[in-house]
């Protein structure tokens, strides 16, 4: 049976398409596996993200001010990961069905989960200086929304080329993608804090 885990070659090969798109060549598309294989091999993107988003978390719990305990705090952040990975694939599959794209699905999926990966390399190193209150006040919040308009930029075109939709179409799924995120976030902190 054939590994789910991208081997190195298609890990490299998917990353270089992704920075290929970064700087807007349409070509990058021709990096990535859109077989089905792929399309599973392309959640290997959350494991290089992983331990970027670990240190986020331990630099998150260690400046906090909660009685939390530290395996309640890792298990449940640990959970809010995997379920941020897994739903937005869930509903954009219903949702590409509902614009005419089902075809597409697995070819958007695939480029957007490895463009999660400059993503999040992008941002999150960003965000634990932020955490850290080494970045702060109103040098946090301009470089915050310029990373952030990036990164949504970024997106848009991803989901643009991959789907083959309009700019506007393709911003509605960013921005939907966008509020699932701080819904997820937002469930994430109300967990952490019930008893």
């Amino acid at each position: 049976m054939a590994s789910i885990r991208a081997p190195i070659g298609e890990i490299i090969n998917s990353l270089y398409g992704t920075i290929r798109l970064a700087a807007g060549d349409k070509r990058g598309v021709e990096h990535f596996n859109f077989s089905h294989l792929g399309f599973w091999r392309s959640f290997t993107a959350a494991i290089i993200v992983a331990p970027i988003f670990v240190l986020l978390l331990n630099v998150r719990y260690i400046v906090s001010d909660n009685d939390v305990s530290l395996a309640r705090f890792a298990s449940i952040y640990a959970f809010a990961y995997v379920i941020g990975w897994v739903v937005f694939p869930l509903l954009i599959n219903y949702l590409t069905e509902i614009i005419d794209r089902g075809q597409k699905f697995v070819r958007y999926i695939v480029m957007y989960n490895w463009a999660s990966v400059i993503q999040n390399l992008i941002y999150l190193p960003f965000a634990i200086l932020v955490e850290a209150q080494i970045v702060t006040g109103t040098t946090a919040t301009i470089v915050g929304l310029f990373l952030l308009s990036l990164v949504f930029l970024y997106t848009c075109f991803i989901t643009k080329v991959a789907l083959e939709i309009s700019s506007s179409i393709a911003s509605g799924i960013v921005v939907f993608d966008l509020i699932l995120s701080i819904i997820i976030s937002a469930i994430t902190q109300r967990t952490l804090h019930i008893i």
